[in-house]
């Protein structure tokens, strides 16, 4: 899995760049959904600049969070294509980084098919479901959710992703998702509102549970995925 994180980010900036030529301009002014203080254009430049940035060497000095900001706020005032030339331009040194490093960088290629698809839901571009990079990402984001669970002093959790079993954490999972790769991602990613996680194919203590298996906040409104 993990010598595929260089090439399946790369297929998905790759789609994003051709969803980006087809926008218009009020598109890339359009609210993301899945990040409301964004962008179409912010969530480019925040793709965008993580490459830039981590593709050359530099990074976080101090407050990530303050990082991440200013790479969205450094890029305003340009157009969405510039941005995406950027991107076009600075990808292949990142994918680079990707495949020399992919157990510490995976994160990259899980955080950018997750966007991939905050973009297809706010310029409703849906496509590319069953992609490599999401059936990889369902899986990765797993790590994100055995962290959670962890630090809430969770008990186990099960997803059955396309028919293969992955159980997460030690002794008896409490709570076990069937889903395919897509809606794992999605509903494990914090993109689903609290009433589309209920009715979701969960079977155990969800309410205890949730805590630990969704990483952020979750959305008020649903993205119509």
């Amino acid at each position: 899995m993990y010598e595929q994180m260089g090439l399946e980010y790369r297929k998905s900036r790759m789609r994003m760049q051709e969803i980006a030529a087809s926008l218009s301009d009020e598109d890339a002014n359009s609210i993301v959904t899945a990040c409301p203080e964004w962008t179409v254009k912010d969530l480019f430049s925040h793709v965008t600049g993580i490459a830039a940035d981590l593709g050359s060497g530099k990074g976080p000095t101090g407050d990530t969070q303050v990082w991440v900001d200013e790479l969205v706020t450094s890029r305003k005032g340009r157009s969405l294509a510039s941005v995406v030339d950027e991107w076009n331009e600075v990808g292949p040194t990142f994918e680079a980084a990707i495949d020399n490093l992919p157990k510490r960088l995976w994160t990259l290629t899980y955080d950018t098919v997750v966007h991939e698809h905050d973009l297809r839901a706010a310029v409703k571009k849906p496509g590319d479901r069953e992609s490599e990079g999401v059936k990889i990402s369902a899986v990765l984001g797993l790590k994100l959710v055995k962290v959670d669970l962890a630090s809430k002093s969770l008990p186990a959790f099960r997803a059955v992703i396309d028919g293969v079993e992955h159980n997460i954490g030690d002794g008896e999972p409490a709570l076990t998702l069937t889903a395919s790769a897509f809606d794992t991602l999605r509903l494990l990613g914090s993109r689903r509102t609290l009433t589309e996680m209920k009715s979701a194919n969960f079977v155990g203590n969800l309410e205890m549970m949730l805590p630990g298996i969704t990483h952020m906040d979750l959305p008020v409104t649903s993205l119509g995925e």
